[in-house]
């Protein structure tokens, strides 16, 4: 609304309660320094700016706005909010008067204000009331869905709240309703979303649609386990933060990849429900889902009951987990079309083993379409012959047990920053060396709460002392480093993969000098192969990669060549210890040619949730000389 626009309101208003009214609330709301109350903070979505001079709204549409100045002058906003109040319902039925428009702010200004009925009379909302029965809110629960790495837009999770009906609780919670906010990115992905993502490129918007197609997105397409925490609101903070979303919609913000995304903006709703919380202002550089997660549940005293919902690959994989080899093998030949569902090897089965069988193949061949590698038209005719032989076995009660929840939920695994101390020797040199991170897990991290073999870490960065040169160094800065290690058997047949890029150290001959230095390269290193489980919690994994080496310490400036690496991960059952032995070597072809070779072994003790001791030993050899590294480091994640 423009100045002249907004003018003319207050002096409509002004003449309706012949001029003294509007003024006795707006004198009054100074008094109270109203403006400045978090309440009305949370409201208009007041942060901080870089580019303003004291806070300013996240919103970006106009219409959100009363005042010329109100996303920036808390004050003029608010008495443009009380006029607008006075103003008469408007003749045109598709817009509603501003006490509708913008009923949070009308009920609590109401509220603080105790406005005189006689002299500012309420105006009914009739949509907002159809609206807010047929949500019929009576608890909410802040959902998240795990990290995804294979989905750039998922690699850190997703966090959503779903609106939880007293009728439906506990039977029936899938035709509920979902609040989400996320980018509008149209049909960008990989590289575009994220670069786009990280300028603020995308507007942002809050949402809400039925919860059963969240979870057919995240558990059944993209198979992320999903955790749901009943959060402990007041059934009156449940209504002001339905009222304030009422008023968010159509109204876009900036969609920021690393802080203002989707867990940020989630919880600065539930700061209007309860503006005591301020949880947004934990975060100014960056939000991780996990983080906002133990944010709400945590730290602000939210914490509910925990719910495990696993997706349908964690179902089929447990399901595969409790048959025979045997009964495997049948399911696996039923399912690709090999044996048919009413064969004589399958009726010789045990009743239960039977269904048992079936359930898997059926399944199997459901997710199969559900990944895109196989079609509905070539599969329809075999899925509905496995459900009608599946519907003829007489098997009481559910085929396979629920799926036992992992040991430790998400909010209780280590934070996501992480500062590690650590002293050592590397080529008959002693040092001292000081590592942080700002996100979020590597695979020698403790494993509770996060998803098994992923490795997920941005700007890792090492700073080396050496005592016996008085010689500080930047060992490393990491810009990313991504590791997928999903386990590859009969039934699923994921490639594992790993890409990481940024400043390395590598020690290079100089002329003149008989031994090596270390010298700063950048390196890009990509590779893919298989990961393969074994007993007592192992995973042996091989793969085949290409390594390339930019810097003015090597020939030509450069070096690249392929190479291959064998390693194994072992760990005990409840995750106090894990280690890593491993062997690689690169063959550099091009430019600085060398063979290079590294095998080692290292190891995570676990001392408290967000503590840690590591040993690493590891064995090198390049451009014809060999030297060993030996390194202690205590962790701390926060």
């Amino acid at each position: 609304m423009g100045l002249v626009a907004f003018c003319c309101l207050a002096e409509a208003a002004l003449a309706a309660v012949d001029g003294g009214y509007l003024t006795e609330l707006i004198e009054r709301s100074r008094e109270l320094r109203l403006a400045d109350a978090p309440q009305w903070r949370r409201l208009l979505h007041y942060h901080e700016s870089w580019f303003h001079f004291g806070a300013a709204s996240g919103a970006d549409t106009k219409t959100f706005f009363l005042a010329p100045t109100g996303r920036t002058d808390a004050q003029a906003e608010l008495e443009a909010t009380l006029a607008s109040f006075f103003a008469e319902a408007p003749a045109d039925t598709n817009r509603e008067p501003a006490q509708c428009a913008f009923i949070a702010r009308y009920h609590w200004l109401a509220r603080e204000l105790a406005f005189d009925a006689t002299r500012l009379p309420p105006q009914p909302c009739p949509r907002f009331r159809a609206w807010y029965a047929e949500l019929d809110p009576s608890g909410v629960t802040f959902v998240f869905p795990e990290a995804f790495l294979n989905n750039p837009s998922s690699m850190f999770g997703h966090t959503l709240l779903r609106l939880d009906t007293a009728a439906l609780e506990g039977r029936h919670d899938l035709i509920s309703w979902a609040i989400n906010f996320a980018g509008s990115t149209g049909n960008d992905g990989g590289a575009a979303y994220v670069v786009k993502g990280l300028v603020g490129f995308y507007p942002g918007y809050y949402s809400i649609g039925p919860y059963y197609e969240k979870v057919k997105e995240y558990g059944d397409w993209e198979s992320r386990d999903i955790w749901e925490y009943r959060l402990d609101l007041t059934r009156a903070e449940i209504e002001l933060m339905l009222k304030h979303l009422w008023e968010l919609q159509g109204i876009s913000f900036d969609y920021y990849y690393f802080d203002e995304n989707c867990s940020w903006q989630l919880l600065g709703l539930l700061e209007v429900a309860r503006p005591a919380l301020h949880m947004t202002d934990r975060f100014p550089l960056w939000v991780i889902p996990a983080d906002s997660l133990r944010a709400a549940v945590e730290e602000a005293g939210l914490l509910g009951e925990a719910v495990y919902r696993p997706s349908a690959t964690t179902q089929l994989r447990d399901a595969v987990g409790r048959l025979s080899p045997q009964e495997r093998g049948l399911a696996l030949r039923v399912s690709n079309g090999e044996l048919a569902p009413g064969a004589d090897e399958i009726a010789a089965l045990a009743p239960r083993s039977r269904a048992a069988v079936l359930t898997v193949a059926y399944d199997q061949l459901r997710r199969e379409l559900l990944a895109g590698e196989v079609t509905r038209e070539a599969t329809a005719a075999r899925a509905r012959a496995i459900l009608i032989e599946r519907s003829r076995v007489d098997v009481q009660g559910s085929t396979f047990p629920p799926v036992a929840a992992p040991r430790v939920p998400p909010h209780e695994g280590h934070a996501s920053a992480r500062v590690a101390l650590a002293s050592g020797w590397e080529d008959h040199r002693a040092f001292v060396e000081l590592r942080a991170r700002p996100s979020l897990h590597d695979l020698l991290d403790p494993q509770g709460g996060y998803p098994r073999g992923a490795e997920v870490q941005f700007l890792e960065t090492a700073l080396r002392w050496y005592p016996q040169d008085d010689q500080v160094r930047l060992h490393e800065l990491v810009a990313l480093d991504l590791q997928s290690l999903t386990t590859w058997d009969r039934f699923f047949r994921p490639l594992a993969w790993r890409f990481d890029t940024g400043l390395r150290t590598r020690l290079v001959p100089k002329t003149g000098h008989p031994g090596l230095d270390p010298e700063g390269v950048y390196r890009t290193h990509a590779g893919a192969g298989l990961a393969l489980a074994l007993p007592l919690h192992a995973t042996l994994y091989g793969f085949a990669d290409a390594t390339l080496d930019a810097g003015p310490s090597l020939a030509h400036d450069v070096a690249f060549g392929p190479g291959g690496a064998l390693g194994l991960w072992i760990g005990s059952d409840a995750d106090r210890w894990r280690a890593h032995v491993f062997a690689q070597a690169t063959r550099f072809a091009l430019g600085d040619t060398t063979t290079a070779v590294r095998a080692g072994a290292e190891q995570r003790l676990t001392l408290g949730r967000n503590t840690a001791l590591e040993l690493e030993t590891v064995f090198e050899r390049d451009f014809g000389r060999s030297w060993a590294r030996v390194g202690l480091s205590w962790n701390w994640y926060f």
